[in-house]
């Protein structure tokens, strides 16, 4: 039965390569905490196609996660000082690419979300760069990623920093057809329909694990 479930999962490396040539993955979270997937791509590659297809097939919320560094150099600040939220979900006030800096209009086109996400992304973006509020939603991560807080905001940011690119990415939650969340099964089929590889939280976190481990051989 464990040779069945291990299987409808992709080899994480693989996975890190669709990353780093610009392509989307679908990453689970534990079954135990909100047991949801998310379309995962890098905010140093997005396109408005990727966005496009994210929003059209995922029909989340789009977010961009980013290290504490990047959100302490673009004055991103909480949205709330004291959030109820039970899984602590990291908000910033949401923010639009400002027209000059990156010729975003109105903000929510799959361009213009997806020019807003890659300049997040530009070593040299500033405060100035971004309006607020807007159509993005960034997400702070734990400085010390997935060794503080099992969720896909650090998880994705992980994966950019283990890609070698800039960290912050693009994620979104995959919601079925008839309104619900996906679970795992469902995960699986549209893994298999859309062409994407499927990876767990916990495989990045054992994949870290493992190349600290040889580091200090």
């Amino acid at each position: 039965m464990w040779i069945l479930l291990a299987s409808i999962f992709s080899d994480i490396n693989k996975a890190l390569e669709t990353l780093k040539n610009g392509g989307m993955i679908i990453l689970a979270d534990n079954e135990s905490r909100e047991n949801e997937g998310d379309i995962v791509t890098l905010g140093e590659t997005i396109t408005p196609e990727t966005v496009n297809f994210m929003i059209g097939h995922a029909k989340g919320l789009l977010c961009a996660p980013m290290s504490p560094k990047v959100a302490e150099k673009l004055g991103f600040r909480m949205m709330v000082e004291h959030s109820t939220d039970p899984n602590q979900t990291p908000f910033t006030i949401s923010t639009d690419g400002e027209y000059h800096a990156t010729g975003v209009t109105t903000g929510v086109s799959a361009f213009d979300r997806a020019a807003t996400i890659k300049h997040l992304a530009t070593a040299d973006a500033k405060p100035t760069d971004f309006n607020h509020p807007g159509h993005v939603f960034p997400l702070i991560a734990k400085e010390s990623g997935l060794l503080s807080r099992d969720g896909h905001t650090e998880a994705s940011v992980d994966l950019a920093k283990l890609c070698g690119k800039a960290p912050v990415a693009a994620i979104i939650e995959v919601i079925k057809s008839d309104g619900h969340m996906a679970r795992r099964d469902d995960l699986a089929q549209d893994a298999k329909e859309w062409g994407l590889p499927l990876i767990t939280i916990d495989q990045i976190k054992t994949y870290m694990h493992e190349k600290l481990v040889a580091a200090s051989v």
